[in-house]
Parts: C-alpha cells; structure tokens; sequence
C-alpha cells in the first residue's frame, strides 16, 4: 500500500471546496491501536452530511486512506497492521453510519475488514499512465488523431479565469451528450482555482485554428504524486478532428513536465469509456468500493448485474 497515494485529494484546499460546493463537513481522521507508538497509524478524509453520516462527495472518485505501516517488509506484519486498523476505521463507519458508496483509492487492496462487518464490497477499475508517456505504447488511432488535430493547427493551453465560462460550455455539452450532470458553475472554478492555485488545480484548454474552444480537461495534481483526471468535456463537432486525444496528449506531457510521476484516468467502468482510456496504454488497476448493506444498495446491484446480463 503506497504510503504516498492519493494524497492531492486530501489537500486542505480540496477538502474546503467539497465543503463550499456540496455542503459537506470535512473531517480527517488519523487512528492507531496505541497512543503511544508514533506507526503504524491510518489516516482518512471523511465528509460528513447533516445527519453525521459519512458519505463521498459527488465528482471526488476516492475517499483518501493512507495506511503507515511500520519499515518492514514481512508480508505477515504489514497484514497483522492492516487488519487491525482497518478494523478501527470499519468501526468508525458503524459508529458515525455512512450514507451511498464509498470508493477507495486503488492502494487499498483489503477490504475484508467491511465485508466481515456485513458491508458490500465490489470492485471497480480505472486505468493508470505512468509519466512520462511513450507515444509508441498509445494506440494507432490516438496517435492518428493527435497527428491531425496538429496539421488542422489545433493549440492547447493553460486556461485563465477569463475563459472559464468556456470551460463550461464544453462541460455541458458532454453533458448532454452522455445524460449526466457535472453540476459545475464557473464560479465553483474560480473558487477551486482560488482555493488549490494553478499548480493543484489545472485546466486545460485546446482551440482549433479560428481560436474556438474545442475541449477542456481539469486534472488535480502535484509534483511527485500521481494526477487525478477530475471532469472533461468536448464539443460535439470537433469529436472527430482529435480534439480530445490531442489534448489530452498535451496534458499529459505538461503534468510529466511538472514532475508528476502518474496519471490516474479515475474509472474505467462503462464499456464506451472504457475504450477511450485504454487506448492510451496505461494500466487496467482494480479498487474497490463498500455500501452499507440495505434495501437501497441490493436495489441499485440488482440492477447494475442485470444491466450487464440483458
């Protein structure tokens, strides 16, 4: 478990905007079996609703865990430390009562811990790029389509708040093309780049050669952890031209320049979406995610495996 993971989504600027955009209570919790000794330890974000319940924010793919064991490397004594602060960290959600999914971060490997304790656990996936990104390991077709995004004179560029509202045109019309809801405002931009600055918070813009915005990309990150690929969006008519690899291609090289060492793509869970980010050569990665066992959450499985059977 990567004691280093995740850690840009419990950045004291994020855990804010959570707070200012859904109305949240954020809360870090730090637990150990013994006061005394300094490791191991395990720390966690939760965000807490109205009722005290614990719950994950929408547009967060993670709520961070970070596990600390002590330095040793023998298998028995790192599960013996996990499973008993896991246990602690379960007893924190029976206790405090935790409301939807709560996902965690792919470093978590175990969790045992909720399912002993009457929880469901399933597992998901997302893709990870390690950085810098060769070109030859990306799909033809993405290559293809970079290639003609530059002979159109497509550019890319860091945006300023002055073109968020442009961002968001792009945000809404993917949007209404996929049937879901980002739910974002340029104010909640400008609060987030206020609250995390420009080196946390990234927005990405590509115009085609008349100077239009083609598509957006907003990536959490920080030097030396791995990026979070927050929301995106491109405008219907320049889906074909490459807008979209093109951009992220860009990006990409940008974070590896920042000294980002990794790229979490954050969901690789429906087939369409699943394509696209695998074309770019990252790595299928499982993580799992825990519901508390009721009417609600066996409905909402029911459904989800008979999707997948018709």
């Amino acid at each position: 478990m990567n004691k280093n993971c995740n850690y840009v989504l419990a950045f004291d600027g994020w855990l804010k905007f959570n707070e200012y955009k859904w109305g949240l209570k954020p809360l870090r919790v730090r637990l150990t079996e013994n006061d005394r000794e300094e490791l191991p330890f395990v720390e966690a974000v939760f965000y807490l609703d109205k009722k005290g319940r614990i719950v994950q924010p929408p547009l967060n793919p993670y709520l961070p865990v970070i596990f600390h064991s002590t330095p040793t490397n023998k298998k028995p004594r790192l599960y013996r430390q996990w499973v008993n602060l896991s246990r602690l960290l379960v007893e924190e959600f029976k206790n405090r009562g935790m409301r939807g999914t709560i996902a965690f971060p792919p470093e978590i490997v175990d969790i045992r811990q909720w399912q002993w304790n009457g929880f469901l656990g399933e597992v998901r996936y997302t893709f990870y790029i390690a950085l810098p990104l060769n070109i030859e390991d990306v799909d033809h077709q993405v290559r293809k389509n970079i290639k003609k995004a530059e002979k159109s004179g497509f550019t890319w560029e860091i945006a300023t708040q002055k073109v968020y509202k442009e961002v968001i045109e792009c945000l809404l019309e993917t949007e209404h093309r996929q049937n879901f809801q980002f739910r974002l405002t340029t104010r909640d931009l400008e609060v987030a780049k206020e609250l995390l600055g420009e080196e946390i918070f990234r927005v990405y813009l590509c115009r085609d050669n008349s100077g239009e915005v083609a598509s957006a990309r907003i990536i959490l990150s920080f030097p030396g952890l791995r990026a979070i690929d927050w929301v995106a969006g491109t405008k219907r008519k320049f889906l074909s031209e490459g807008a979209t690899q093109f951009l992220i291609w860009n990006a990409l090289n940008d974070l590896s320049h920042q000294g980002i060492k990794g790229f979490d793509f954050c969901g690789a869970n429906l087939p369409t979406v699943s394509a696209m980010k695998a074309s770019w050569g990252g790595s299928l990665t499982p993580y799992y995610a825990v519901s508390p066992l009721n009417f609600r959450s066996l409905i909402r499985l029911s459904l989800k495996y008979l999707k997948q059977i018709v």
